[in-house]
């Protein structure tokens, strides 16, 4: 786990930096294909790194509407097998997974169960979107979001992609701010984060805590619950005992996540901006 969480930091960077400098990495990926199907004869398609794909992707559009699932809309990129796996809001699909260059990609014999839907879910925009992609863009990287469309044979957008960072959370956090103020005991609050598990426990302040974590996929990017925390009960000093109530009742209110720098992440409520808890990498 400490292996795939250096890679993917450092993967990060790299992407934050190149946004930073304008210039950098992603531009000197940049492929201009040459196409008579659209109205401008030269498209410039922004690459990722192969490895930047691994991993969840939500589904924001598809062909032009806002999707809409009974069950999370994803997309599981395997690169190393080749394949993918996905939800389309109310089936699951898995097909094989064809990239090459100039920003190809391809998603073939792709095959999906057919539990009958919802009028209201967009299950069938989405499979015609995976069934329409042969290539990729990148619209938009920083340090909270990578966000690419999908596009068909023309360079039309079929879909609206971005991907879910949370193995940044993954490892050994220290509490540093709790509603915006600064935590002043010596001894800081502890989150120890496991996302593959799906398990939150450390040290609230004064006892020992442990709970679950849950996903949104379905509204936000990057969504994130801590729910059934629960702690011990020993008595500690006052301010131990006030910082700790301060962090079990913010811990209900959180449902997202955004990356402030290379060590620090911030917990908060969407759709306000404000950091309810704000962790620092031990």
């Amino acid at each position: 786990m400490k292996k795939f969480q250096f890679i993917f930091s450092a993967i990060l960077m790299t992407l934050i930096l190149a946004v930073s400098c304008k210039t950098a990495q992603i531009a000197d990926n940049s492929q201009q294909i040459a196409t008579e199907n659209t109205p401008n004869k030269h498209i410039v398609l922004k690459s990722l790194p192969g490895d930047v794909f691994n991993g969840e992707w939500i589904f924001t559009q598809a062909l032009d509407k806002e999707v809409v699932g009974d069950d999370p809309v994803h997309i599981i990129f395997d690169i190393k097998s080749h394949r993918v796996y996905g939800n389309n809001g109310c089936n699951t699909f898995n097909g094989t997974l064809v990239m090459g260059d100039n920003c190809s990609m391809e998603f073939t014999n792709c095959m999906s169960t057919t539990m009958a839907c919802r009028p209201e879910v967009t299950d069938n925009n989405v499979m015609q979107a995976v069934n329409d992609t042969r290539h990729y863009n990148t619209v938009e990287v920083n340090n909270n979001a990578i966000v690419i469309e999908l596009l068909n044979s023309n360079y039309q957008r079929v879909a609206l992609i971005s991907r879910q960072m949370r193995e940044v959370l993954n490892g050994n956090w220290e509490v540093v701010e709790l509603d915006g103020k600064k935590v002043r005991l010596e001894q800081k609050p502890t989150m120890i984060i496991d996302i593959e598990a799906r398990n939150l426990s450390g040290n609230s302040g004064c006892n020992i805590m442990n709970g679950e974590i849950e996903y949104d996929n379905t509204t936000l990017n990057n969504g994130i619950r801590f729910t059934g925390v629960a702690s011990t009960r020993r008595m500690c000093a006052p301010a131990a005992m006030e910082v700790e109530d301060k962090m079990l009742g913010l811990l209900n209110n959180i449902n997202s996540f955004r990356i402030l720098d290379n060590n620090k992440v911030a917990l908060y409520a969407s759709p306000s901006e404000h950091n309810l808890i704000v962790i620092k990498r031990k």
